[in-house]
């Protein structure tokens, strides 16, 4: 196993310092209003897993993608613009992103189709854009259908107060149990407000230094007749705070703290049902030490149900070397999660290519 693991950092150390200097999405440009930016994104990981169960131990240990993605957004004219994004799944490619954007005044859009809905930071960060590798699934578990925390709908996007205030509201095709009799919609909005540097909309849980941040932000998403049968139906609903601290510290630094709190009030059953906390903090170091700049990271998340059945628990550190920010990456993470008696570790190797 370990010279598996020596081949793999080999390969991925290769890789990476070819691609390094390489970075820069193709934009086309038709005329004076109209263009077209292509780019694309892969994570491959390398994981050695240990599960420990009351009906015995096992382990694995294996090479996979994480995520392979290629885009194209397009400026038909000044006020209006499309999205494209694919994602891969069991070796087939599927649509991630397709939607039309529409400018209704300098400080508000229209966004419809299938894109990430008004949710919290995480899913509007995305796993490309975490101080850590894995998606904080423990605390963040909106009941979004589609891959990738996508959903088809619509939504008013929009700024205020200098951009400082950004808000959503939205209407999704939801998450239903095939067996609901009902065809509901779900219901979500966020509002945010950024005390230092703006955001917007998409949001990241570390910028690596490029802005000073401090936001904090609120999300709600409702669902009637979520979940069920001909029987009886239940809705779902569900709310979280959420916030971030990231700032250049004067020996050239940058320190990140990053917090959320959520609260799952009605969810079919009460076991998915109950309270979530996930508390985030990182370290960049000032300097280039080897490939790039180092990030430390640590993350703590908890999910306590209704039902007392148990609480699941999750611990995650990690040491990135950041070559190109979030465009080159590669690092080393491990990860702890226990639930009752179960536990489940893993040491990842992760690597990040994106343009």
């Amino acid at each position: 196993m370990k010279s598996t693991w020596f081949k793999s950092i080999f390969i991925a150390g290769g890789a990476l310092l070819l691609a390094s200097d390489s970075f820069a999405g193709a934009k086309l440009k038709v005329s004076d209003t109209t263009s077209i930016n292509f780019g694309g994104s892969i994570r491959v990981e390398v994981a050695d897993t240990d599960t420990d169960t009351d009906s015995g131990d096992s382990d694995s240990f294996g090479t996979s993608i994480h995520s392979a993605r290629f885009y194209m957004k397009a400026k038909v004219t000044d006020t209006i613009g499309f999205q494209l994004q694919t994602e891969h799944k069991d070796g087939d490619m599927l649509m991630l992103d397709s939607l039309v954007k529409v400018k209704l005044a300098d400080n508000i859009q229209l966004w419809a189709g299938r894109f990430i809905p008004p949710s919290d930071r995480s899913n509007l960060s995305g796993s490309y854009n975490l101080p850590t590798w894995q998606y904080p699934g423990v605390a963040s578990r909106y009941p979004i259908p589609k891959k990738g925390g996508r959903d088809d709908g619509f939504a008013i996007i929009g700024s205020a107060a200098g951009g400082q205030l950004d808000y959503s509201l939205g209407m999704f095709g939801g998450k239903a149990d095939a067996t609901v009799p009902k065809d509901t919609e779900s219901v979500s909005g966020r509002v945010a407000y950024s005390f230092l540097d703006k955001e917007g909309y998409l949001t990241r849980s570390t910028y690596l230094g490029s802005k000073d941040i401090m936001t904090i932000g609120y999300t709600f998403m409702k669902q009637s007749d979520a979940f069920g049968d001909v029987s009886g139906t239940t809705d779902f609903s569900a709310s979280n705070i959420d916030f971030l601290l990231e700032k250049n510290l004067a020996d050239g630094s940058v320190a990140t703290v990053e917090a959320a709190l959520y609260d799952y009030d009605e969810f079919g059953a009460a076991s998915k049902e109950g309270d979530a906390a996930m508390v985030s903090v990182a370290y960049m170091p000032d300097g280039i030490f080897g490939l790039g700049r180092l990030q430390a990271s640590v993350r703590y998340q908890e999910f306590s149900p209704d039902d007392n059945s148990g609480d699941t628990t999750r611990v995650d550190v990690g040491l990135t070397s950041l070559i190109n920010g979030h465009g080159a990456r590669v690092g080393i993470y491990f990860g702890d999660q226990e639930t009752g008696s179960s536990s489940t570790e893993t040491i990842k190797l992760g690597i990040q290519l994106k343009l």
